[in-house]
C-alpha cells in the first residue's frame, strides 16, 4: 500500500499540484474543489430545506432540474479531490479526519440519490403537493452528512489538534 501511495505522490500531476509555482497548481485545485463543493452543498441545502418546509411558496417538482448542477459540482469536486489527495496520499490515508471526511462524503452522495429516488421519482406525489414519508428523514440526513464532510475536510489540516481533543 505505501509503495502504492509512494508511486501516487511520484507522478507528474501530484508533483505539479504540489511543488509548481504555478497559479495552475495547487491554488487552482484546491479553488475548484471549494467551488465544486459550494455547488453541491449548497444546491442540496437548498432543496433539502425546502424538503423540511422551508419556503413553501417554491415548487418543489421542478427542484429536479437542479441535480444536474449538483451531479456538475460533486464532479469538479471529485477530480479536484483526486488532485489533492495525490499530492499528499501518504500523509493523507493514514489521516483520521480524512478517513472521516471520506465516509461523510459518501454518506452524502447516497443521501442526494435517496432525494431523488425516493422523492423526486414519483411525480404524481410530487404534483399532488404531499411528499413521502421518510422525506424529511433524507433531507435532514442530506444536510448534516454534508456538514460533517465539511468539517472532517477541513480538520484535514489539524490531526495533531483533533488527536488532542480525542484523548489519542
Amino acid at each position: 500500500m505505501t509503495e502504492m501511495l509512494t508511486w501516487l505522490e511520484g507522478t507528474t500531476i501530484a508533483t505539479f499540484v504540489r511543488e509548481s509555482s504555478s497559479l495552475l497548481a495547487y491554488t487552482t485545485v484546491l479553488s475548484l474543489h471549494a467551488m465544486g463543493l459550494a455547488i453541491v452543498v449548497g444546491i442540496n441545502t437548498a432543496i433539502s430545506l425546502r424538503l423540511l418546509g422551508f419556503a413553501p411558496g417554491i415548487p418543489v417538482a421542478p427542484l429536479i432540474k437542479l441535480f444536474p448542477l449538483m451531479y456538475l459540482g460533486f464532479t469538479i469536486n471529485a477530480i479536484s479531490g483526486v488532485g489533492l489527495f495525490m499530492a499528499r496520499a501518504n500523509e493523507m490515508i493514514g489521516n483520521s479526519m480524512f478517513i472521516a471526511k471520506i465516509v461523510f462524503v459518501l454518506l452524502g452522495v447516497v443521501s442526494i440519490e435517496l432525494l431523488r429516488t425516493n422523492v423526486f421519482s414519483h411525480g404524481v406525489v410530487l404534483e399532488s403537493g404531499s411528499l413521502p414519508p421518510r422525506t424529511k428523514l433524507f433531507a435532514t440526513l442530506s444536510i448534516v452528512c454534508w456538514a460533517l464532510a465539511i468539517i472532517s475536510g477541513r480538520l484535514t489540516s489539524y490531526p495533531y489538534f483533533v488527536a488532542s481533543l480525542l484523548g489519542l
